[in-house]
């Protein structure tokens, strides 16, 4: 290979850039960068019998990636992803030919590695040994795993509410990870000092990048049998990848390997769409400084090369579409019933627009439409159960699952994000009024006893709390009331007082009930569940002989505000491994955890009876 068969160019300016200097943004206008190839020797290389025959995977086409030299690359088998035909949801939306690129498929999960391939075996070639970026998440992970591969230590900046499953991978991958309070914009303004002080490359949404990303386009051409192609979708955050899989599919026309070119639609969260309001206002790109939305992936409010997006758009004749989350969410779960293909939030975008697209007339039955799904649903489990509700939890005899299945909870979903805070109480409901309210809201049929249960929660947390019930308050205590087996209660924490201090230990005072008898104890603790924990397992070791231990407890709070409904979780397991999991639920984080624990206890002592390991 030559030295002159391409060279890096500024996208606005096109001023060159020498790659020894620089591979990120141009020096003189701080336009995004691009590898401009002699077309004319590419072509001389390039083998259309091979192209068309032999499947298609990303180290196939080193001959249209800016390698000078190609020995000892570092690969993971990245590329040829399935191209899912999803014949139930074309049905439902009447399209006769949709596909879904499942990008989710690559090594770690994302499309990022098509990039990384290309990016971190430059940096190798260029003779760096460290590596810094910036990321939501996909490409840490994905950087974070070539890096190690090519023996490059690699540290990457991650807004602090990037999710854990993100963080897990690049951890894993030997990544030294820093959370950044602040936004993309931020993580990516350090990234960029840092990569400057220590003399580190800087990976990210750049021209290399950019040239592994392309053939994305390349394989739908050839998975397609290189026919007429209308629309693809793509999922936008900072832009380089629909400005990639454009480039790649202008390069496979140029090179006479299709002979139409699509239609491209980016795709954009509404509350991140700098680049959708600027090409349907017809206007320059105005950032959004604080980016609001679920789809973490795309949540970029400057992005870097909205310039080759709008050309894109403007070139393909194509649309830009904004969705909301709950739009999106939607289409998540739609995708995942009907196709079976379990995407992240920002991969589900490209549904939810492509409905409105269907429903204008601007894309019809006939036409063939393919949308890009860029990471696996795993990566990101969390904002899924924003819309799910947590299954139930019983013990197993029949009775129990036809008292489940009864009610229809198994049906029961979340109402959507926006509809989380909707207030459904302000007073004590009528008990009519609490078994008309879950029917509307949630479509179930309680019985009675259960939604006595149910109103007295209610009642507790309006009269003694104060706290008014939104929808997320109410599904929270159906689900723990439905897990309630109502059974008769060995343990129970019928009062308690606890005080804390900013410079001493906080202390509590419990009132336990074991077997009918009234119980007080004192207790300090490093905090106050602590505290009321420590106080309740005393009486317990000296009134009762369950040998346990606490062995987990997390929290979650489904809405916002500091009045919020706490979720509290905790595991219990006796000497013998019985282990028992139960949640407790409360605007006050004490009570929760306290009715966790009490729960965990009771269903551990009734799980040793049950099992012959003692009597009651």
């Amino acid at each position: 290979m030559t030295d002159s068969f391409y060279h890096l160019e500024c996208f606005l300016c096109h001023k060159k850039t020498d790659e020894s200097q620089n591979t990120t943004v141009c020096r003189f206008c701080g336009g995004s960068l691009d590898v401009i190839y002699n077309y004319r020797h590419l072509r001389e290389l390039i083998n259309a019998y091979v192209l068309r025959n032999t499947p298609p995977k990303v180290i196939k086409y080193l001959d249209f990636f800016p390698f000078k030299q190609r020995h000892n690359l570092i690969t993971l088998d990245e590329g040829n992803t399935n191209l899912h035909k999803a014949v139930k949801l074309g049905r439902k939306i009447n399209l006769e030919k949709l596909y879904i690129k499942n990008e989710g498929l690559n090594p770690t999960g994302a499309f990022k590695d098509r990039g990384s391939f290309v990016e971190i075996n430059k940096a190798k070639q260029l003779g760096f040994k460290s590596v810094c970026v910036a990321s939501t998440g996909n490409m840490a992970a994905s950087v974070a795993a070539y890096s190690a591969q090519a023996d490059l230590s690699c540290f990457v900046f991650v807004p602090e509410n990037t999710p854990r499953g993100k963080l897990a991978q690049a951890i894993s991958y030997g990544a030294h990870v820093i959370q950044i309070r602040g936004t993309y914009s931020d993580a990516y303004n350090l990234a960029q000092k840092v990569a400057q002080h220590y003399r580190y490359y800087l990976a990210g949404d750049y021209a290399f990048r950019s040239e592994g990303q392309k053939s994305l386009a390349y394989e739908i051409c050839e998975q397609l049998w290189f026919g007429k192609i209308d629309w693809v979708l793509v999922p936008v955050g900072m832009g380089t990848n629909l400005a990639s899989i454009w480039k790649g599919f202008k390069e496979y026309h140029l090179f006479g390997l299709i002979t139409h070119l699509p239609k491209l639609v980016a795709v954009q969260a509404a509350g991140a769409s700098p680049i959708v309001d600027a090409f349907n206002n017809h206007r320059n790109v105005i950032p959004v400084d604080k980016p609001q939305t679920v789809c973490s992936a795309i949540a970029v409010g400057n992005p870097l090369d909205a310039p080759k997006v709008m050309a894109s758009l403007v070139e393909s004749k194509g649309r830009a579409v904004s969705v909301t989350d709950d739009e999106t969410l939607t289409s998540q779960q739609e995708l995942a019933k009907l196709e079976a293909l379990y995407v992240e939030p920002s991969s589900a975008t490209v549904i939810a627009a492509l409905k409105k697209l269907v429903k204008k007339g601007l894309i019809k039955r006939t036409d063939t439409v393919v949308c890009i799904a860029t990471g696996a649903g795993l990566k990101d489990p969390a904002t899924t159960l924003k819309v799910i509700a947590d299954p139930p939890v019983i013990t197993p005899l029949l009775s129990e699952v036809e008292r489940v299945i009864s009610s229809d909870f198994l049906s029961l979903r979340a109402g959507s994000v926006g509809e989380k805070e909707k207030l459904i109480f302000a007073r004590v409901p009528t008990f009519s009024k609490v078994k008309k309210t879950i029917k509307k809201e949630f479509n179930l049929n309680l019985d009675d006893q259960t939604l006595k249960i149910i109103r007295n929660l209610i009642a507790k947390f309006i009269n003694i709390k104060g706290k008014k019930i939104v929808k997320a308050d109410l599904q929270s205590i159906i689900e723990t009331v439905t897990a309630d087996e109502r059974r008769k209660k060995i343990l129970e924490v019928t009062d308690f007082h606890i005080e804390t201090f900013k410079k001493k230990k906080p202390f509590a005072e419990v009132t336990v009930r074991i077997n009918g008898r009234d119980y007080s104890t004192r207790h300090e603790g490093v905090g106050p569940v602590d505290a009321a924990i420590k106080a309740i397992t005393s009486v317990i070791k000296k009134k009762d002989k369950v040998n346990f231990k606490l062995t987990d407890f997390s929290v979650e709070i489904p809405t916002t505000g500091s009045d919020a409904t706490v979720e509290a979780t905790m595991v219990l397991q006796d000497e013998f491994g019985t282990q028992v999991v139960e949640k407790g639920t409360s605007p006050d984080i004490i009570v929760a955890s306290i009715e966790a624990y009490e729960k965990g206890y009771n269903e551990l002592v009734y799980q040793r009876s049950k099992n012959g390991k003692e009597k009651l």
